[in-house]
């Protein structure tokens, strides 16, 4: 009996330790006699932040499983390949350089607008005339994650990265 719980004590214990970077799911398989005489014994992993969606039309991002009523980053980050005023077509990998800020709700779920055409660098696509590209060009992947300033294990702690098509 004491063998079975150490193993169930240090399987919560690496759940917890992977869970810094990633959603875990654990199962603890409970023999049905411990079961029924204590339900208390199996443990539950707590999510961390997830972000859920981001609609297009509102530019609005959303997510839940933050800290309550907490100040959250969130980062925007593109990939692709951009065609110039010429024949060449250039990889585009840009992140934000500053992060925006909002506040969590008091149930951990954030609502904030997210315009990439403000939080990414502009992109020069054209020497000559110059010009410039503000946000994502058709096609590109934009990525969001955000934090709510939680650390596990001295790391910051991600949210996953939520990615849409421009």
């Amino acid at each position: 009996m004491r063998a079975s719980r150490t193993l169930k004590t240090l399987a919560v214990r690496a759940a917890l330790a992977v869970g810094t970077a990633f959603a875990v799911s654990t199962t603890l398989l409970v023999p049905a006699t411990q079961a029924a005489a204590a339900p208390s014994a199996v443990a539950r992993v707590a999510a961390g932040p997830t972000l859920i969606s981001y609609d297009i039309q509102s530019k609005t991002l959303t997510g839940s499983g933050f800290l309550p009523s907490h100040r959250v980053w969130v980062r925007t980050a593109v990939s692709g390949s951009v065609p110039t005023c010429g024949t060449v077509t250039l990889s585009d990998l840009r992140t934000s350089p500053t992060l925006l800020q909002t506040t969590s709700d008091p149930s951990g779920n954030i609502s904030v607008p997210v315009d990439p055409k403000a939080t990414l660098p502009p992109l020069l696509v054209c020497p000559n005339p110059i010009v410039y590209l503000y946000g994502a060009y058709p096609g590109e992947q934009v990525h969001f994650s955000a934090h709510d300033e939680r650390y596990e294990n001295g790391r910051l702690v991600w949210s996953n990265t939520l990615t849409v098509t421009a």
